[in-house]
This record gives structure tokens, C-alpha cells and sequence, in this order.
């Protein structure tokens, strides 16, 4: 992608999620990415309005998929290291999806069919992939997790609620900082782990 075009993306979700996509007109766009408005610049690389909010989402898609990509090659050596290496992807990929997060939350509609297909990627992928994770330790006789799909879903809505909180609000839960909050949560995480060990092992 050019930097015009990458710049036009960022500048766009940026709005849409400061105004609204209704309230945000191409002009607005144009002129807070450094064009002239009315110079048509922004039909240089998009049809139409609609074209660049399902790039910017496309975009922020892609970026997540790459970074996953990159976690799955990784070889945790404990609990903690895979706890905390998730965590972490986890949690950048909704912090650096906050502006996408607030145009979704607030203007579904807009969004229409990109929603569902948006959720799924940001959120639901990451449950049902520690799911799986905590569903292969027990199969593998490391653990014994009463309910795996149960326990990852605990686990991982309190990283989506805290950065959705923080999307809409500027806040944490509690008001404790990122640090504390996240050392907080890969403790709880292990923890939870580590108490279901097999007896074997």
C-alpha cells in the first residue's frame, strides 16, 4: 500500500470512531489526512466512503491474522511463558483495534455484514483457539480442565472487557494500570491452569 492510501485509512477509522461514519463526509476525511478537500484525492485509491471503512476494516483484519501467524510459530517453554505470550497478542491486538472497536460498537449497522466477520476475528478466534489449547492439554494428560471451552472464555473476556471498557470509557477496570491489570490476569490465568495439573504428572 502507498502512504497515501495507508494514511487515508488511518485517518478515516480515526474519525469514524471521534464522529460517527454518517457524520464524517469524504471532505472531513480528505482534509485531516493533509488533501486538499474537494480535490478528489480520496477516489484515487477508493470508490466510494463505504469502500474505505471495509478497507480500514480489512486492513486491521489482516494485521491481526499476521500477528497470530507469528505467535503460532513460537515455542513457549511453560505455563506462564504460553499464558503470557497469548495474553499479550491478545491484548495489543484490542488495544491497537480501539478505534475499529469503538466504530463497531456503536455504529453496527454501519458495519452490516464486516460485524460479524470483525467480532469473529478480534474475538471469538481467540477463544475458541484457547479453548482448543486448554481441550489439548487434557487430552494430552497435562490437565485436567473440567470445562475447557468454559474457562477460556472467562479468561479471555477479561482482556476483551478491559480493552472495551478502555475503548469507550479511557479507563481500566478498577482504574488499575495496563501493567498491573495484565500481571493480574496471567496469575489468575496460570493459576487456573496449574490447579486442574494432572494428578500423573
Amino acid at each position: 500500500m502507498s502512504s497515501g492510501r495507508d494514511r487515508l485509512l488511518a485517518t478515516a477509522l480515526k474519525l469514524f470512531a471521534a464522529k460517527g461514519y454518517a457524520a464524517t463526509s469524504v471532505a472531513h476525511i480528505q482534509q485531516a489526512a493533509g488533501l486538499a478537500p474537494g480535490s478528489g484525492a480520496l477516489y484515487k485509491h477508493f470508490g466510494s466512503k463505504r469502500e474505505l471503512l471495509e478497507a480500514a476494516v480489512s486492513h486491521r483484519i489482516d494485521a491481526i491474522v499476521s500477528a497470530r501467524e507469528q505467535y503460532d510459530a513460537g515455542n513457549p517453554k511453560s505455563v506462564e511463558e504460553a499464558v503470557r505470550s497469548a495474553g499479550q497478542l491478545i491484548w495489543t491486538n484490542l488495544t491497537q483495534s480501539e478505534e475499529l472497536l469503538r466504530v463497531m460498537l456503536r455504529e453496527p449497522d454501519e458495519l452490516g455484514e464486516l460485524d460479524e466477520k470483525t467480532w469473529q476475528v478480534i474475538t471469538d478466534n481467540a477463544y475458541q483457539r484457547f479453548a482448543d489449547e486448554l481441550a489439548a492439554s487434557n487430552r494430552s494428560g497435562r490437565t485436567q480442565i473440567p470445562d475447557p471451552e468454559a474457562a477460556a472464555a472467562v479468561a479471555i473476556a477479561g482482556l476483551s472487557y478491559a480493552a472495551t471498557l478502555q475503548a469507550l470509557t479511557g479507563r481500566l477496570p478498577g482504574n488499575v494500570d495496563h501493567e498491573r491489570f495484565f500481571e493480574a490476569w496471567v496469575a489468575q490465568t496460570v493459576s487456573m491452569i496449574k490447579q486442574h495439573r494432572s494428578q500423573t504428572n
